[in-house]
């Protein structure tokens, strides 16, 4: 019997050995203001791909489709597009879309990239720099229009309530079991 409870109250220490602590890959928050409008989206700090202009195309795309965020406070699915390189018709861009819109905004030095590997079969990786930049519209209706750009890194993730849990329920294991120890001592 006392081999059982000694398992029982041991049971959440084990848990907790497999508990994995909060983790979330880092991320940015963009807010875009000008030609109207306020938008805001989040999207991870770095981001790595095949190097495209490593094998002969002419540029390096970072499409990361369709994102959740929002615009002038609306809640909405915004297109984003980061076209970098040379060669391409738009070339050092952002191309921003959302129901019934369209955006092509100059893109500022907000960003590095890092190669690796060995070619042709090389990544790029591009890392947003938090910062505040202005820049400009590029297309119509927007040509010259001025946008500011905000990028702000997210703060660090908290431990997940389960783990909280967890760790109390361990944390009460041992002082049972010390109790036990001791009563018995």
């Amino acid at each position: 019997m006392r081999s059982l409870a000694r398992c029982i109250a041991l049971l959440p220490i084990f848990f907790l050995a497999l508990a994995r602590p909060a983790h979330a890959d880092p991320m940015d928050d963009f807010s875009i203001i000008g030609g109207g409008a306020t938008i805001d989206f989040s999207l991870p700090a770095s981001t790595t791909q095949a190097c495209l202009t490593c094998i002969g195309s002419s540029n390096d795309q970072f499409n990361f489709g369709s994102v959740t965020g929002t615009v002038n406070n609306i809640s909405q699915p915004i297109g984003i597009n980061f076209v970098i390189g040379a060669g391409c018709a738009e070339c050092e861009t952002i191309l921003l879309s959302y129901p019934s819109t369209s955006w092509t905004i100059d893109l500022p030095a907000l960003y590095g990239l890092t190669y690796s590997g060995t070619f042709p079969n090389q990544d790029v990786t591009l890392t947003f720099i938090a910062g505040d930049y202005m820049t400009v519209g590029y297309s119509q209706p927007f040509d010259n229009v001025g946008f500011e750009i905000k990028v702000t890194p997210e703060t660090a993730a908290t431990p997940e309530p389960p783990t909280l849990l967890l760790f109390a329920a361990a944390m009460g294991g041992v002082f049972l079991l010390r109790r036990r120890y001791l009563l018995q001592a």
